[in-house]
């Protein structure tokens, strides 16, 4: 099955969505936890890692839907 670029952008999209809410998960955990804990450490590196992972998808979505413009 072929998809057009639309479709592909919709769902690069789709998960920037999905992660951003990741992101609220792990904010929520890391204000209950003492700031120079291990596992606040822990979150701080998947909050990078999550971060990185939206900003990629968010950046393929805009080339894709601006791919023919």
């Amino acid at each position: 099955m072929k998809r057009s670029l639309e479709e592909l952008a919709a769902g690069y999209t789709a998960a920037a969505q999905i992660i951003t809410g990741r992101i609220a998960e792990r904010r929520e955990k890391l204000k209950t936890l003492p700031p120079a804990s291990r596992r606040a450490s822990a979150i701080k590196g998947e909050l990078r890692v999550l971060y990185a992972e939206r900003r990629d998808a968010l950046e393929t979505a805009l080339r894709l839907g601006n791919y023919y413009s």
